[in-house]
């Protein structure tokens, strides 16, 4: 054990006294570091849309207060003037615009004559389609109802007299018992037809919807890479020295034992700084990463002894070494996840260990 403990020490010192592994010490800290003191930004679910609303009359108003306090996942706000909403959707403020003449809802009854509403959008518009569904749906409502109303006060009162004169009450009473009927159905029920809606409790606000989120560093894969990419240094080390007949007096055992403490000593303080890094950020449960964390040591450590067993020289690992780093780039997700597109490139990503991390 003392001999195991001196070896070791003695491979420790040899390791760290490398610049391209204080850099990668320096690296995971400093990332780690630098993620913690990057500001949050709100991030709202909402979608932004401007209306501006030329039409004063009572229709109008009631159309206002439907698509204002609409939950859905649009966000409609009122603007004063077209120049003004022109500007928040080229700005960006706001995903699509809506300008309604005046008159609008005075010609809506005929359909011949109806007044346009311009839309505005951009290429940068997130889902322009919904927003104008969600508008129009509301709109078509509101419009479909003052159609039925015009039809209710030029027929239903003769027709009342001429077919239902038993019916109880008089043309005038039906209409507006009609008309209480027709309001209920369009405006009180409390299924709301739109598509994209989504449905909140009463005391959901658009604040409700609005999360902090912070720039992603994909410190977890990058640990991840450098310990994978020490463990192979630690075998290639191992195959150098055993080449230089240092180990010639040891017998199988011993040198077994020589390059698992190779890789130990190489994995050992990049691992340690990583758990240090994923502590501060708080990527996971201490307990669970540690865990984690010994899991993927052991992992690298057996890919490395299997790799050194199987090509045995330092020249061979060496020219084989560019190449599994490269691959373990593509296919381990370090920066893009190749796995997610097909089977294949999912069972290629595991070939790497860095994938499991």
């Amino acid at each position: 054990m003392k001999l195991f403990r001196n070896r070791l020490y003695i491979m420790l010192k040899r390791t760290l006294m490398q610049p391209l592994y204080i850099a990668m010490l320096i690296t995971l800290i400093g990332m780690a570091i630098i993620y913690v003191n990057i500001p949050a930004k709100n991030k709202t679910l909402y979608v932004p849309a401007a209306i501006c609303n030329h039409d004063t009359s009572s229709d109008s108003k009631r159309f206002e207060e439907a698509i204002y306090t609409s939950s859905s996942i649009y966000h409609f706000y009122a603007v004063d003037s077209d120049e003004q909403l022109k500007k928040d959707v080229l700005s960006g403020k706001a995903n699509i615009g809506f300008i309604i003449p005046e008159g609008f809802f005075e010609s809506s009854a005929h359909i011949s004559s109806i007044k346009k509403i311009i839309e505005y959008t951009t290429n940068s518009s997130r889902l322009p389609n919904v927003g104008h569904e969600i508008f129009f749906s509301k709109l078509f409502k509101m419009i479909s109802y003052e159609i039925v109303l015009e039809e209710l006060d030029t027929n239903l009162v003769e027709a009342a007299k001429s077919s239902l004169p038993d019916y109880g009450m008089t043309g005038e009473e039906l209409l507006a018992a009609a008309k209480d009927e027709l309001s209920e159905v369009y405006f009180e029920s409390d299924d709301d037809s739109g598509v994209y809606e989504s449905q909140f409790n009463d005391d959901n606000d658009y604040d409700s919807m609005v999360k902090k989120n912070k720039t992603e560093l994909p410190i977890r894969k990058f640990a991840a890479l450098f310990i994978f990419v020490v463990a192979l240094l630690g075998t290639s080390a191992y195959l150098t020295d055993k080449e230089k007949n240092i180990y010639l007096l040891a017998d199988r055992k011993a040198r077994f034992q020589l390059r698992v403490t190779h890789i130990l000593a190489s994995i050992l303080p990049i691992s340690t700084a990583a758990y240090i890094a994923l502590v501060i950020i708080k990527e996971m449960h201490p307990g669970t990463l540690l865990l984690r964390m010994l899991a993927y040591m052991l992992y690298v450590s057996l890919f490395s002894v299997i790799l050194g067993a199987v090509l045995r020289k330092s020249s061979y690992f060496y020219r084989v070494l560019p190449v599994i780093l490269v691959l373990t780039l593509v296919f381990s997700g370090v920066f893009f996840d190749m796995g997610k597109y097909n089977a294949l490139m999912k069972h290629l990503s595991m070939v790497f260990p860095p994938y499991f991390f």
